[in-house]
């Protein structure tokens, strides 16, 4: 292009002036510099909505000024017309600069000196403006900038106990008095009624400032309130229970094809993720099923089938049983008409037996008897869980009970876990009862559902509805439709997760119903619906009056509140300020994403980031190891919190051992009387100081306090959450979970369950793999969120913290406090604290980190990589292999690959090599690995 075409672009008419002049390029450039100058020599904290319309009206001469500097023609175009090259040169870099998407460096420049300037200009108004709510309350420097800047998007990052109420109440009176804002155009939301109660407190009343204070259901129920001429009646969970509940137990027979998906969800699926005994099959399980079914159910495999001892397996008939698998030999049995006896007394005695022998099952039909047992190990008489001697003896059982019931003319039907020929044993079972002449009556599916919601506490019912609320809450939170849940199946290959969406849907149509019937909206429809109703408003060209919306907590906001909040930004032009602390996001359960918070600038496209870190409640010893302690998840926002508090043994761990002799504590409460026990020498320490003194009792969870006054040194009362210390009666003693106590300081915390079990700290339960749509997981280190709920329970106090832990399993978080921070005093004895399962480890493939899961049934770690399985789905079970993977044995047909160590350095080794060296002998080295095997992969 020529110069003489780009004449007509640059120097196009753009405006008129009085003169009736043409306006040129020249005076394009002056009138640039002059409006982005005018803002820049102005009193006030410049945001980037203030020049971006600037930006906007000059884009299309900075692409033509680019284009022909990209050419070499600038130099030219300049002197043909009389430019100065210098104002050129200048609009370019500060048109660029203003582009940023980092963010214009001479803004910031700019206000960062309209801060320094306002800091002492306004010190008096600044020192002083809290003081009608507390005269003692003075704001410190980092309160002060977040009062004086003014981006369009603000994060506060707020430490514990850092302030953040007081900051927001500084803001808001701010606002009003020294920039002119209405009170009735800022709106400040939180989460709780508490927490709006405490804003209310020092804004409405204490400052005398009416500017609207609520909570996001509350807003979203006032704009549906704008829209609907009728008040529509609010519920809560307890609706949603009572119609899902409804429904499960009766609507839905109205629907056949639904109640056999419930009946072959229940019979097969619900506690049953997979059926086998070894670890052969159970890699074999891992290859087939989705992945994230591995890493819910693995606790519970281990459980129900590997360690059946504990395992708790009940059948459709309410029985009791040993084993998953011999569950679904009586569901089947159940199903099919075919009436028996469990474990009945065999007429006859084995010979040297201590204990009457009882077949697994015993058919009676007519004159006919059939005894079934079923075996747990292979057809060819395999389980890995056993050793060699064991599976001798097994055998050797199966034996002598084969010959007992050719001896006594019995009919014997029996089963193993796995056949040679691949099928299922209910196949091998159903054609073995027909030839010893077994009638299969199949009951209907009405007479099947009507056993399993026969009785209230009857498992089946009762858990599904518990997880249908919960998918139905987080699918509502997320703000889902009903086309999410075909998205869902068509993305998924697990037949369960397919079975629970179809059950889900219907749930979900039938409560959606149920709320229209009755002019109901529940707490998500508020939110959901009012900002559908803006998102309308606003393609409507609707505006609100709003100015600035504070919200309170944002650590804990959730995709959908997210939407409203942008949805009424958009609406009213307001800017955004944010509030919270990220190392306390918590409520994921309740569908909080942190991201949103972490990620803030990237959620908005930009914004400001500014921190408040001196901490008014916490000594500097506490902080040091609880921040320490926090940002060993690199995820987190780092900060650095500061305070004028010090003291000696910050954090106190109280050990006690269970290696007693249990009879000295028969009748109080056996091992909760040591725990009781401890807490009562630590309460008299603390009244020893301090008579006075509050103390806060923390549990994981709820039923921590009753298992604590399961001993006779304590009483709970639920309502008010007061403990009662027989030894000390006016001790002033609180319980809360750590979920509860948020917010709030006490002069001294005891953590009174850190135990490393299933509901200890870190609670170790978890979710089912099914919510894995609605609730989003915190992938970025082993137990993040509950490193987080670890960090509360440690800055709850205004003094020390004492941890109760057993000296033989103490929590990993206990352990790794004592092996990294020499500042964490024990009392007492504790086992080895070499190593803890939350150190962090990264997968070797894709980087992400490595979730652990260990059984002593299996004698193996199990390390899986927390990525998507589409995109990585390494596992190994020994992190010394680098990144050798578990594979599929290419020499046997049932055996897996698992890094094993030898040869002076890991290898591949199969599952079915033993120890006689009889089995599958194939071995793969690193090298070889390498060489051949993952190049395969790659491809």
């Amino acid at each position: 292009m020529s110069v003489g075409k780009w004449d007509k672009i640059f120097f196009r008419r753009k405006k008129v002036h009085s003169e009736g002049e043409e306006c040129t390029g020249s005076k394009r450039l002056e009138d640039f510099e002059r409006q982005i100058g005018l803002l820049l020599h102005s009193d006030r904290f410049i945001a980037r909505s203030d020049y971006r319309t600037i930006h906007e009206r000059y884009a299309e001469l900075h692409v033509s000024l680019s284009n022909l500097e990209k050419m070499g023609m600038l130099d030219v175009y300049c002197e043909k017309n009389r430019i100065d090259p210098k104002k050129m040169e200048r609009f370019l870099c500060l048109y660029e600069d203003l582009g940023s998407k980092e963010g214009s460096k001479v803004v910031e420049a700019h206000n960062d000196e309209f801060v320094k300037r306002h800091l002492a200009k306004d010190k008096l108004y600044l020192d002083t403006i809290l003081r009608r709510v507390d005269p003692n309350v003075k704001l410190d420097e980092e309160q002060r900038r977040v009062v004086l800047s003014d981006e369009d998007y603000t994060l506060v990052v707020a430490g514990a106990g850092a302030g953040k109420t007081t900051t927001m109440a500084a803001k808001v009176k701010y606002l009003v008095e020294k920039r002119g804002v209405k009170p009735e155009q800022i709106l400040v939301i939180s989460y709780t009624n508490k927490a709006v109660g405490e804003l209310r407190s020092k804004i409405n009343k204490g400052l005398k400032i009416d500017c609207p204070v609520t909570t996001f259901h509350k807003t979203g129920y006032a704009i549906l309130r704008k829209k609907d001429t009728e008040r529509k009646t609010v519920v809560d969970g307890g609706f949603m229970w009572h119609v899902v509940n409804n429904y499960l137990k009766e609507n839905i027979l109205e629907c056949p094809e639904l109640v056999d998906k419930l009946i072959l969800f229940f019979g097969s699926y619900f506690d049953a993720p997979y059926e086998g005994d070894n670890l052969n099959d159970f890699f074999n399980y891992i290859s087939k099923a989705d992945f994230s079914t591995l890493r819910g159910n693995m606790d519970e495999y281990a459980e129900k089938i590997i360690d059946q001892r504990t395992g708790k397996c009940v059948s459709i008939a309410h029985e009791t049983l040993r084993s998953v698998q011999e569950v679904r030999i009586a569901n089947f049995l159940f199903m099919n008409g075919i009436d028996y006896v469990y474990e009945k007394i065999y007429p006859y005695n084995m010979r040297y037996s201590y204990k009457p022998y009882t077949p697994d099952f015993t058919i009676t039909q007519g004159d006919k008897t059939v005894y079934i047992e079923h075996f747990g190990i292979t057809e060819d008489g395999r389980n890995s869980r056993y050793t060699e001697e064991q599976l001798a003896r097994y055998k050797k059982e199966i034996d002598d009970k084969i010959r007992l019931h050719r001896r006594h003319h019995t009919d014997l039907v029996y089963t193993y876990s796995e056949y040679d020929d691949g099928r299922d044993y209910l196949d091998h079972l159903q054609e073995m009862l027909v030839a010893q002449g077994i009638e299969f009556h199949p009951r209907t599916s009405r007479e099947v559902f009507d056993r399993l919601v026969s009785t209230e506490e009857n498992k089946y019912i009762i858990k599904l509805v518990k997880l249908v609320c919960t998918f139905l809450h987080g699918f509502k939170t997320n703000g889902f439709t009903i086309e999410h849940f075909h998205q869902f199946q068509s993305k998924s290959s697990n037949e369960r997760n397919k079975l629970f969406l179809s059950i889900c849907e219907r749930c979900y149509l039938e409560y959606s119903k149920r709320l229209k019937e009755k002019q109901a909206v529940d707490f998500e429809d508020m939110i959901n619906s009012s900002a559908k109703m803006l998102r309308e408003k606003e393609i409507q060209g609707e505006r609100l009056g709003f100015k600035y919306i504070i919200v309170d907590e944002y650590q804990d906001i959730s995709r959908q509140r997210f939407n409203l909040t942008l949805e009424l930004s958009k609406l009213c032009d307001a800017k955004i300020v944010a509030v919270g602390d990220d190392w306390q996001s918590i409520y994921a359960y309740a569908g909080s994403d942190i991201t949103l918070f972490t990620q803030f600038k990237d959620s908005f496209g930009y914004g400001l980031e500014l921190g408040i870190t001196q901490t008014y409640r916490n000594a500097q010893e506490v902080i040091d190891i609880a921040g320490s302690f926090i940002q060993k998840n690199t995820a987190q926002i780092r900060k650095s919190l500061v305070s004028p508090k010090h003291i000696t043994r910050p954090i106190v761990v109280e050990t006690y051992t269970e290696n007693v002799d249990r009879s000295k504590y028969a009748g109080r409460g056996g091992k909760y009387f040591l725990v009781g026990e401890t807490v009562e020498r630590i309460v008299g320490q603390i009244l020893e100081e301090n008579p006075d003194a509050s103390i806060l009792l923390l549990g994981r969870y709820g039923f921590d306090a009753f298992n604590l006054c399961r001993s006779s040194e304590f009483t709970y009362e639920e309502k008010t959450g007061n403990v009662i210390s027989k030894k000390y009666p006016f001790a002033k003693l609180d319980f809360m979970t750590v979920h509860r106590s948020k917010g709030l300081g006490y002069d001294h915390v005891i953590l009174i369950n850190a135990r490393n079990e299933l509901y200890g700290f870190p609670s170790q339960v978890q979710d089912d793999p099914v919510l894995k749509y609605v609730v989003r997981d915190d992938h970025s280190m082993e137990y993040a969120e509950e490193r987080r709920l670890f960090y509360v329970a440690l800055t709850r106090t205004k003094n020390r913290v004492y941890i109760v832990t057993p000296q033989q399993h103490p929590s990993d978080f206990v352990r790794e406090l004592v092996k990294d921070y020499p500042g964490v005093m024990v009392n007492g004895k504790l086992d080895d604290c070499r190593e803890t399962r939350t150190e962090m480890k990264r997968c070797p493939v894709c980087g992400y980190p490595m979730q652990l899961r260990y059984k002593k049934a299996y004698g193996l770690k199990l390390w899986i990589c927390s990525n998507e399985p589409e995109i990585c789905d390494f596992m190994t079970n020994n992190l010394k292999g680098g990144d050798l993977p578990i594979l599929k044995c290419d020499c046997c047909k049932d055996g897996y690959l698992i890094v094993k160590e030898g040869w002076g350095e890991p290898f591949l080794g199969c599952t079915n090599f033993r120890a006689d060296r009889s089995g599958c002998n194939r071995a793969i080295s690193r090298d070889k690995y390498l060489r051949s095997v993952k190049p395969l992969f790659d491809e």
